[in-house]
């Protein structure tokens, strides 16, 4: 099994469970951008080849950060997964633009110019971290994220997917070797594989006679060049081998890789050793199993600190890979 971690870069901008209002950016929140070499040097020391980090935007000129992506750059090692959206767009993108073209297009080209300057820099590109819960957030009835708006699930999907096939354009554009990635939630709750995996089809170009009935032809804009790996993020153990096997079914074509994992729900019952040794018997080497949070971050239900990280701010170490000799103080 190969060992990876995300050090998230979701970003919460609207309103907690108990109606206040949130905006912050794990990346920053975390301290992560102040202390990145750092923090991977510490990630490495525990075993870990496989990382997901996250763009940002230098907002006062409507452009991609270049010093932090020339430091991931320095770091990555062809090791980084880069993720474009994790809940949120670049702050002067308005809500018109939103609900129009205009940030589909905005997208288009930052992804390009992103994937042009660091054409092999990175192990791949993340699309969209959990597009359908970014969408049900935008959407009634929580409404709780940029831009609200009060509108149903499949007029915010018409626009979130849009954005997100957007981004795999321009990315293949600027970079045509590059590869793209996508995660979202796996087997949570009862809902079919078909309509948890509806994200990965759309950017693919299957055709979706539910969409279509609903107003959402955006999967005509998709196709199967766009998306090269299906990241399952699983939190709950029903039938790991099971769920792994419905995705291959689905996505023959596309690596499928565990996006995120972690014992955030039981960390009593399953410390990391524990929870991770579940992948491991399964004996596939070649699988690539990431925890999140890797570095702890803030929740988006109230913006309190989460536990069940492998890192802290400090670079305590909270887990160790198997074999691995954990370094002199």
């Amino acid at each position: 099994m190969i060992y990876g971690m995300c050090f998230d870069g979701s970003v919460v901008r609207g309103y907690g469970d108990d109606g206040r209002w949130l905006s912050f950016s794990n990346t920053r929140a975390t301290g992560h951008v102040e202390q990145m070499e750092f923090n991977y040097r510490r990630a490495r020391q525990m075993g870990l080849t496989r990382f997901r980090d996250t763009v940002l935007w230098d907002e006062a000129h409507r452009r991609p950060d270049y010093r932090w992506l020339d430091r991931l750059r320095a770091v990555s090692e062809g090791q980084i997964e880069l993720t474009l959206n994790h809940y949120g767009l670049p702050e002067w993108v308005t809500e018109d633009m939103f609900w129009g073209a205009g940030a589909a297009e905005a997208m288009h080209e930052l992804a390009y110019r992103v994937a042009r300057r660091y054409q092999g820099a990175f192990r791949s590109y993340n699309l969209g971290v959990e597009l359908g819960i970014w969408t049900d957030w935008i959407a009634a009835p929580q409404s709780r994220q940029w831009p609200f708006g009060g509108r149903d699930w499949w007029a915010v999907y018409r626009q979130t997917i849009a954005i997100t096939i957007a981004i795999a354009q321009g990315l293949k554009a600027g970079d045509p070797g590059c590869l793209t990635a996508m995660s979202e939630p796996w087997g949570w709750g009862d809902m079919p594989y078909p309509d948890q995996a509806r994200p990965f089809a759309t950017t693919l170009g299957r055709p979706d006679a539910v969409a279509d009935q609903n107003g959402c032809p955006t999967w005509r804009q998709g196709h199967a060049g766009l998306l090269d790996i299906v990241g399952l993020n699983i939190y709950f153990e029903n039938d790991i081998p099971g769920m792994l096997a419905a995705a291959r079914q689905l996505f023959p074509n596309q690596q499928v890789v565990v996006a995120e994992t972690a014992n955030v729900y039981r960390p009593d019952c399953h410390p990391p050793a524990r929870w991770w040794a579940k992948f491991e018997a399964l004996n596939e080497p070649d699988l690539e199993v990431s925890w999140s949070p890797g570095l702890t971050i803030l929740t988006h239900e109230l913006g309190e600190r989460m536990g069940g990280n492998l890192l802290s701010e400090d670079g305590t170490q909270h887990w160790y890979r198997p074999g691995v000799n954990k370094p002199v103080a």
